[in-house]
Order: structure tokens, then sequence, then C-alpha cells
């Protein structure tokens, strides 16, 4: 997500504020706050959000790019379906820690599916034979009971 938070609050505690911030907040402000300073930390946020970016996920020599939808390995394009990309993306997000099943199916398919939870191995599969397999890595692991992990190969 691209919008900037800033959190207005009554709390005063350092502690807080690091919390707000590790949680994913880009400004903290405590009351009482001037009108002003309020207006000059909220341009300042947008300045640099809408500033370019390279929002491309790097795991080892692996690069997902969410803003064109493109995924590749080294120099070689990987062409991958929407739901493909989803889960990767997923993934990528979190590199080197498990995500489990539920938060995969949570994050990219929608409420209202009714199926079976086993169509995350199925993309796991397919996204093996596609981002693994044609360059002799393996960088999806399986946590036996747990989820899978990205991992860094190559690069």
């Amino acid at each position: 997500m691209d919008v900037p938070i800033l959190v207005l609050t009554e709390k005063g505690g350092e502690n807080d504020e690091v919390e707000a911030l590790d949680a994913g907040a880009d400004d903290y402000l405590r009351k009482p706050y001037s009108h002003e300073v309020l207006l000059a930390r909220l341009r300042a946020l947008t300045r640099r959000s809408t500033q370019p970016a390279d929002r491309t996920l790097r795991i080892g020599d692996l690069w997902l790019d969410p803003a064109r939808h493109r995924c590749g390995r080294g120099r070689r394009d990987i062409a991958l379906t929407a739901r493909e990309f989803a889960v990767l993306a997923q993934l990528a997000r979190h590199p080197g820690q498990v995500v489990s099943k539920p938060e995969i199916l949570d994050e990219v398919w929608d409420m209202a599916y009714t199926g079976s939870p086993a169509i995350v191995e199925v993309y796991i599969s397919v996204l093996r034979r596609k981002i693994d397999a044609p360059f002799g890595v393996c960088s999806i692991e399986t946590v036996r009971g747990s989820g899978y992990r990205l991992v860094a190969v190559g690069g």
C-alpha cells in the first residue's frame, strides 16, 4: 500500500511512537500540535509518497516489479498469471519468513472463496515449475505443517 500514514495521538511515550512506526506508520505527531505543523507534516508525507521509487522486490536473483506486474530471474523475464504473481508477491514481501496457507488465501483469494485450501499447493507447484525448475534452483521451501518460505538463491 502506498498511502502514507500519520499517527495523531495523545499518547506521549517513546515506546508508543516506536510501536506505531514499527507497525507501518510513516510519521507520528503527539497532541497538542499546531495546525501549521500538522499541515507541514502532511505536505512532507505527500511529497515522499509521490516521488518515484523502485518498488521492485528482490530475493537473490529473483525479482518482482508489482507496478509493472513483471517477474524474472536475473535478466530473464518469467511470465506469470495474475494469481501466480499475487502468490509469489505475498511470499516475496516476507523473504525468509514462513507464510501460512491461510495467510496466502486471505491475501490472494477473496473472502467469497469456498474452495479447498489445497489450491495454494497447486499454485506453489506451478510457481516452482516456472521460477525454479528452469534455473536449477529451489527458492520456495515447504515448511511442513506451517507454510512456505521464499529464500534467496542465485545472484
